[in-house]
């Protein structure tokens, strides 16, 4: 009976924490490309490694695989899978995982197999018989930059100059108290050493050549002598 099988295979479906923990796998691929690859991202996204151990266990079904064969009909065979509605609601979600991972880790290019994968899943393979033709490590990247993103995945944008400033002013209302007094002791401090500055002054007596009256008396007018540069 199939959905006997399918159940033998598929004993729960993936939850989140599935999914939190395929996404903590630092390494891509650990070693050749198949299904008996261990601490594996892509081999526990596939479902061919166990999502709560990262070994592999061919004999049960995680994350990717996991819906498939759960969803029986034509989603549980290879040949007609992409037939089911549901196929591209799936995958949609899976190469979002996807994303998650590479923005997380954000792994160069050389990340990717450049051999002993299987055939036509070399880096540098062209996947076809897809037209144009791409190769595979063209798409090992970000999505922004294949030209399409996940709203849940989005960054939250400032909408306005006042979005932007609301962190600075709510920090600003948390510590108005302290920039009060700063501000009121400062002047305090700024008037004493004014005053002080004022009295000494004083003290020296005198009369500086700045204040010295601009007018003359008459008697000494005529002493005065004028020299002129021509």
């Amino acid at each position: 009976n199939i959905c006997d099988y399918g159940f033998f295979q598929t004993p729960r479906l993936p939850s989140s924490a599935d999914v939190e923990f395929c996404l903590s796998l630092t390494q891509y691929e650990s070693g050749p490309m198949d299904k008996m690859a261990n601490y594996s991202f892509r081999n526990t996204l596939e479902g061919f490694a166990d999502p709560q151990t990262a070994i592999s266990n061919p004999a049960q079904s995680g994350l990717h695989n996991a819906l498939h064969i759960y969803m029986n009909g034509s989603m549980s065979q290879v040949q007609g899978s992409a037939n089911d509605p549901i196929f591209v609601i799936h995958h949609a979600f899976v190469d979002s995982i996807f994303e998650r991972w590479l923005r997380r880790h954000r792994p160069m290019l050389e990340v990717y197999p450049a051999a002993n994968a299987p055939i036509g899943h070399n880096r540098e393979n062209y996947m076809v018989p897809f037209i144009p033709l791409y190769r595979n490590g063209e798409f090992f990247k970000p999505s922004r930059e294949l030209g399409y993103d996940y709203e849940y995945l989005q960054e939250p944008a400032l909408q306005s100059f006042q979005d932007f400033l609301t962190p600075y002013l709510q920090q600003a209302r948390q510590i108005w108290a302290w920039l009060v007094g700063a501000a009121v002791f400062g002047g305090i401090v700024t008037a004493v050493l004014t005053g002080l500055i004022r009295a000494c002054q004083k003290k020296k007596g005198g009369t500086s050549s700045e204040i010295q009256p601009l007018l003359i008396e008459s008697e000494d007018y005529n002493n005065i002598t004028y020299q002129s540069n021509f």
